[in-house]
């Protein structure tokens, strides 16, 4: 198995990074110990064959994202994971870390859990992109769609709950919704519901967690369709770690027709960990212009990661025929080509306080017709009439 180097590092994180990981990665770790420079020790580290190159945090962090740059550019294969001196850093932002073409960002501070997740989610990447690779091993059976917006309140929740609940028409008791705004999620509180059980409960219990073991944790809505709630509390949030969201997003994946994932604002660590499991990403821009901008930095960064196995769907949501064009026209100035427009409507903040998805509520209404040609993209074409069914049992 081609090995992790880790190089331009210091003895201490080197000694927490090898003890950080299980058995099997540390059989694959390897100290480079002639660090590369800009100058030159690039080509000959590369020659090792590593699937994976940590750098930092010995170098100055502007010359660690530069060699990541060259990395990316030269053997696109390899994954760079990158350690930084400190969250407080000013030269090196994620967001240029992730044009750089990183596969991870640590910090010199950064705790055994984050080590660990970080390395394995991008091993596990450079594994399947290898050549020859991982990437023909065998897939889930579900479709698994992340709903994504670099900014709040553009109403990830909204589109993320209808959508499911759109799905699980087709597919009844086959959808389940999973909200990773681990801190203040609201897909409960938009789909009516009252959990018993959060996300937390399921990363809490006692011994290994399989299938059998998580369908315990979902709460079933009216429309057929489980949810795996945010914690109830914001500090349990911290408790799920992104190894556990890899976890359960595979076992879902795996057992389900569908799987949608409600995200928190901006690229997380558990969003981006979601979006290898992913199928399909919505991107999500609300009607103004650094909305827009921000998307596209963000599907920039995911062109510059490979990211692109995944369908993508770019969504504009509250469209107004004032301002629509000049939105369209802007978003195809940041190269960003708008698949769906969602109207803007006074009847959505009402059937979130009423805890009743519009696509329930008013199946008819220009909204609702909107979410059903997102439904139909992802799952394919069908008859409305089975929202008019689920309406009328409800």
């Amino acid at each position: 198995m081609r090995p992790v180097l880790i190089t331009g590092t210091t003895d201490a994180f080197a000694r927490r990074l090898y003890a950080a990981v299980d058995e099997t990665l540390r059989e694959r770790v390897r100290l480079w110990s002639a660090p590369p420079t800009e100058s030159g020790g690039l080509d000959s580290l590369l020659q090792a064959g590593p699937a994976v190159v940590v750098i930092g945090p010995a170098l100055v962090d502007a010359v660690t994202i530069r060699l990541a740059q060259r990395i990316d550019a030269e053997r696109p294969e390899v994954g760079v994971v990158i350690v930084l001196r400190g969250p407080a850093a000013a030269s090196a932002t994620a967001e240029e870390a992730m044009a750089a073409g990183v596969r991870g960002v640590l910090y010199g501070d950064s705790d055994a859990d984050t080590i660990r997740a970080t390395l394995v989610r991008a091993v596990q990447a450079a594994d399947r992109h290898a050549p020859g690779g991982e990437q023909a091993a065998a897939v889930s059976r579900a479709r698994v769609t992340t709903i994504l917006s670099p900014k709040g309140g553009a109403g990830k929740t909204v589109l993320s709950t209808n959508l499911a609940v759109g799905l699980a028409s087709r597919s009844p008791r086959g959808v389940v919704i999973v909200d990773l705004d681990l801190q203040f999620g609201d897909v409960g509180y938009a789909l009516g519901l009252k959990p018993r059980h959060t996300i937390y409960d399921a990363v809490a219990s006692s011994g290994e967690l399989d299938i059998t073991t998580l369908k315990m944790f979902l709460t079933h809505h009216r429309s057929d369709l489980y949810a795996l709630c945010a914690p109830d509390e914001p500090a349990r949030g911290e408790v799920v770690s992104v190894d556990a969201v890899e976890r359960i997003i595979g076992l879902l994946a795996a057992d389900f027709d569908h799987v949608v994932v409600d995200t928190v604002a901006g690229l997380s660590e558990h969003s981006l960990a979601t979006i290898d499991h992913s199928t399909d990403i919505v991107f999500l821009a609300d009607m103004d212009i650094p909305s827009v901008r921000h998307l596209s930095k963000v599907v920039a960064a995911f062109d510059a990661l490979e990211m692109t196995r995944q369908r993508r769907h770019f969504v504009l949501n509250r469209a107004d025929a004032r301002v629509g064009l000049s939105m369209i026209d802007a978003a195809a100035a940041a190269g960003l080509d708008i698949d769906l427009q969602i109207p803007i409507s006074k009847q959505v903040p009402v059937t979130i306080n009423e805890g009743n998805p519009i696509i329930l509520a008013n199946p008819k209404s220009p909204v609702s017709r909107a979410i059903w040609e997102l439904v139909e993209r992802i799952a394919g074409k069908s008859g409305r009439d089975q929202l008019m069914t689920m309406k009328r049992s409800a």
